[in-house]
């Protein structure tokens, strides 16, 4: 072989290859190499479809879109949820909690809860007190009978409750035929009160009522605006919202790894292997 057709078929070998590169490199797009693979991470796919109608190609496989659904019967209608969906899918109404101060005993359940809450029901009376008409000529002290702690002793013939011993349970008040004590009690500030409901559920004498305003709806979330970021689950402290997850698959046989989903997928869930 002469040294020109040795030059000859050395050029064409270089030329060959470097056509290869520049093919390669005009196909490649985002980091995806047509040689490549794409793939979904299922760990970080939230199924929220964005992805699907970039493919061209159809290659994307999406059963469903992801939704969540807000449970009523855990949900307290709190709203913490609510600045957590940028995309405003949430939608709460809230109920309204009134204290009826006639029924509260003044156990102070509900102060307890709500100090944790909002700090919206405060003591109006803290202790139990007896009236001047308690008098051991209209009763045995069905009272101190009652009593499981025994804080009320009788002084004088008269029945004395002693706070310290006292928990407020209210069992000393309906035994007593002269109504005779009168018990601590509650009162709401409504202004400052973020409608959770804690303070409904456990009041154990009906004292708090729950009522649904004029134009109440159930909360939910709108499935046509959620696009299943699962921030607003993980910021409601009753776990009253849950999804139903669906992710999205690649079909090998017709991804062309063109890339297009890359840019359409907000959480990183699209991946070249």
């Amino acid at each position: 072989m002469n040294s020109d057709r040795r030059i000859f078929i050395k050029n064409l070998g270089v030329l060959a290859a470097s056509s290869a590169v520049g093919i390669l490199a005009a196909c490649t797009k985002h980091g995806v190499n047509p040689l490549e693979y794409v793939d979904i991470c299922q760990n970080t796919c939230t199924g929220c479809g964005d992805c699907v109608e970039s493919c061209q190609d159809n290659a994307i496989l999406l059963e469903q879109k992801s939704t969540y659904i807000i449970d009523k019967d855990d949900c307290t209608e709190c709203g913490q949820c609510v600045p957590h969906c940028k995309l405003e899918a949430i939608h709460i109404s809230s109920s309204q909690y009134i204290l009826d101060s006639k029924e509260c005993i003044g156990c102070g359940l509900c102060i307890d809860v709500c100090d944790q809450e909002a700090e919206a029901i405060v003591w109006e009376r803290e202790e139990y007190l007896v009236r001047g008409k308690c008098r051991n000529t209209h009763c045995n002290f069905e009272c101190a009978a009652a009593c499981p702690e025994n804080a009320i002793t009788i002084v004088n013939n008269t029945a004395v409750i002693d706070m310290e011993k006292c928990t407020r349970c209210g069992l000393c008040i309906a035994p007593c035929p002269a109504d005779a004590i009168n018990p601590a009690h509650v009162e709401m500030v409504v202004d400052q009160c973020t409608r959770c409901g804690k303070c409904f559920d456990v009041c154990e004498f009906d004292a708090i009522s729950k009522v649904e305003p004029e134009g109440y709806f159930d909360p939910h979330i709108d499935d046509e605006v959620c696009n299943a970021c699962s921030e607003c689950k993980d910021s409601c402290p009753e776990n009253a919202i849950y999804g139903k997850l669906y992710k999205a698959q690649i079909d090998s046989e017709n991804c062309t790894a063109c890339g297009e989903c890359f840019e359409k997928c907000t959480y990183d869930a699209i991946r070249h292997v």
